[in-house]
Formats: C-alpha cells, structure tokens, sequence
C-alpha cells in the first residue's frame, strides 16, 4: 500500500514491481497481491492498455483511522483502550491530539507515514 500511496494516481504491476526495494518479489507475486487489494476493497483496478493499473481507494490517513476504529470497535472496555493507548503517546502525538479535540477542522501535517511514526503494508 506504502508504493500506491507515495506514487503518481495509478500504478501498473510493473510500475509497482520496480518500486519494490526490501525483497526480489516475481511479476505474478505482486499480481496477486494487487488483486487480493481489490477483493478487499482497498484498490481500484482500471484498464491501462493492454495491462492494469491500480489506485488506493482511500488515503494513508483515512486506511490508519479505519485501523483505529476497528480496534475500539473490537474493545469490551474502550475507555481502557483509549487510556492505554494515550499513555503510549509521544509527548508530540498527545499536543496534536489536544490540538484536534479543541480544533477538529486542524489542517493535517505533512508526512508519509502521519504523526506516530508507523508505516501501514
């Protein structure tokens, strides 16, 4: 998701392919990664020629809050969640959270990977 999300609107398999660096991955691995993506409603795939060319469905932000979302949703108690996870803010992170209770429409800050740090695959 990290190369759809930090490349141009669309990619093709190759395009995405070639952005890999971490692993030597086949054509057909992210092939069928890209299509899992679409089956779960993460990616949109569009006609590029003779190939496909895919598109996240939704932001790196929108993908993180869905994360968290889901994980109150799954909580029995979701006070307790939200104490511990606020007492394993940055110092940064808990200002910025103060900053958007008081101030919801708080323009975003820039960044690939938002204000903890952390990298979603």
């Amino acid at each position: 998701m990290d190369i759809l999300w930090d490349g141009p609107e669309q990619l093709r398999t190759r395009d995405v392919l070639q952005r890999v660096t971490s692993h030597t991955l086949a054509y057909t691995t992210v092939a069928t990664v890209l299509t899992n993506l679409v089956k779960k409603g993460m990616v949109e795939r569009i006609s590029a020629g003779r190939s496909w060319a895919y598109r996240p469905l939704q932001t790196r932000s929108q993908y993180a809050a869905e994360l968290m979302a889901q994980a109150l949703t799954i909580s029995e108690d979701p006070a307790a969640s939200f104490l511990h996870f606020v007492e394993t803010m940055s110092e940064e992170d808990a200002t910025l959270l103060r900053e958007l209770l008081v101030n919801p429409a708080h323009e975003s800050r820039p960044g690939p990977s938002g204000p903890t740090g952390s990298r979603a695959t």
